[in-house]
């Protein structure tokens, strides 16, 4: 929505690495892609913080952005 891209464009002019994360996957109607489409162009990790599925890739990204720093 409007809030998160004015949210992001923010960021993005204070040169803050930006990671997208599309939590809740393990719903059957959560739509990764959707997100991605949204927002693209930044990385998008989806993710289950209930499950902790794709964790690993969350971690791997976050680590990335931090050495861009």
């Amino acid at each position: 929505n409007q809030v998160n891209i004015t949210i992001i464009g923010n960021l993005a002019a204070r040169k803050i690495p930006v990671l997208i994360v599309a939590n809740k996957i393990d719903i059957r109607k959560s739509n990764t892609k959707k997100v991605e489409a949204a927002f693209p162009d930044y990385t998008v990790v989806g993710l289950s913080a209930k499950y902790g599925k794709n964790l690993d890739k969350f971690y791997e990204e976050v680590f990335k952005l931090a050495k861009k720093v």
